[in-house]
């Protein structure tokens, strides 16, 4: 795995779940208003903040001095859920990680891993072009949006706007940790020469690569 092809990946996701959402029929208004603030998110200055964040928090990351008795196998980005405390995701230092098949498009990470004492629920990065979708699935409203008998997923053109949410972001935080040569941050926090940052929502086991310390 490396950082080109995890970019890729991330970048096909997004224009397919893009597509995918435009091409979609008898989608309710209020999604396609969700839509266009995504396609009007400022992620330029999103970016800038973004770089301030992981300077500012990896701090907390820190166990001094780093050695090969504390060293992580990876940095975990995790939110909540789309539906609550979507827009912000704490940090986790991965240790005793018994790896699965990892694949670019996403894995289940498992549960055969520890977090390191210290770096455990703190401080990581927001994730705020999230938040349209959060307002857009806020309990008060989500009634006009789904039957009773309905599940959400099943509403027309909703599981595309979310991947549209999710990847065009995912594909903006890659490219920072990829241009702002973050490998010295990453590498003071303990992660491994083959570690990874990965971002996933609480309890899904998903998870999606954002960047590897492995050769480019």
């Amino acid at each position: 795995m490396n950082n080109q092809l995890i970019g890729i990946s991330l970048h096909e996701r997004r224009d397919e779940a893009i597509a995918a959402f435009q091409l979609a029929s008898n989608v309710h208004p209020r999604l396609q208003e969700a839509f266009a603030a995504l396609a009007n998110f400022d992620f330029t200055a999103y970016s800038q903040q973004l770089h301030s964040e992981l300077v500012q928090n990896s701090h907390l990351w820190h166990e001094k001095p780093v050695s090969s008795d504390n060293s992580i196998d990876a940095i975990l980005f995790e939110f909540n859920s789309i539906y609550e405390d979507a827009v912000d995701a704490r940090a986790y230092g991965v240790i005793d990680w018994q790896k699965p098949v990892l694949h670019v498009a996403g894995f289940d990470m498992g549960y055969d891993f520890d977090f390191r004492k210290g770096f455990d629920a703190v401080p990581g990065i927001s994730l705020h072009f999230l938040q349209p979708l959060e307002d857009l699935l806020n309990p008060d409203a989500i009634d006009e949006l789904v039957e009773p008998d309905r599940d959400m997923e099943d509403v027309p053109g909703f599981q595309s706007l979310v991947n549209s949410f999710l990847f065009s972001g995912l594909s903006v935080i890659h490219r920072v940790l990829v241009e702002s040569n973050l490998r010295t941050l990453f590498t003071k926090a303990g992660l491994k020469p083959d570690g990874l940052v990965v971002l996933g929502g609480h309890d899904t086991g998903l998870v999606y690569p954002l960047f590897s310390m492995s050769a480019d």
